[in-house]
């Protein structure tokens, strides 16, 4: 009887304080919430001393609460766990590493009279870029055509002069300065069979 009694008591609270909710907010589209929300107040309501008298002899321990690891396992766990951060960032600036000399030498490239960079960007700890090394290949000249052939097989690379070096290499290294930051004694350019 006191159970029942409980309920009735309990529906009869949250149907006052559905009916003032009622009064107190206006017509619209929060309306049909307040029905949902009221409704699941009477569900729990009504469960909620129908379960305590039908489970009343069942103790419901949560043991996640209590779970204490030795120090063993505890330091086992923290070493997996700083063995996994430290793989993760390792692939992590790997993949910034190759996408920053990716972007870097294509970069390079649009600078008349290149035909490839190859480019070695050195990263820090922290992910800060330290220096970066840049191999120059110059443009090739066309080999002369004989019959509609090609003479000879290979790469004829054209021969830059010094003074043109010093141009494309001041090109890219104004680009590179301008567009990520480094400093000239951070940028180390080659040239490649010029």
């Amino acid at each position: 009887m006191q159970l029942l009694s409980e309920i009735v008591r309990n529906v009869i609270v949250i149907i006052i304080i559905a009916s003032f909710l009622e009064l107190l907010l206006p017509q619209g589209t929060l309306q049909p919430l307040v029905r949902f929300a009221i409704g699941l107040f009477i569900l729990i309501a009504v469960l909620n001393p129908v379960m305590g008298f039908l489970l009343q002899d069942v103790n419901h321990t949560i043991e996640c609460w209590n779970f204490q690891a030795d120090m063993h396992e505890q330091e086992e766990i923290m070493q997996q766990g700083k063995k996994l951060n430290e793989q993760i960032l390792k692939s992590n600036q790997q993949l910034l590493q190759e996408k920053v000399e990716g972007q870097i030498g294509a970069v390079a490239m649009l600078v008349p009279g290149i035909e490839e960079v190859e480019t070695m960007v050195s990263i820090n700890d922290q992910g800060g870029m330290e220096k970066i090394e840049m191999i120059i290949l110059p443009e090739s000249a066309d080999p002369p055509l004989v019959d509609g052939k090609v003479g000879v097989l290979g790469l004829n690379y054209q021969s830059l002069s010094a003074e043109e070096k010093k141009k494309v290499e001041a090109k890219v290294r104004r680009v590179v300065k301008d567009l990520y930051g480094f400093k000239d004694e951070q940028i180390k350019i080659e040239f490649k069979g010029g």
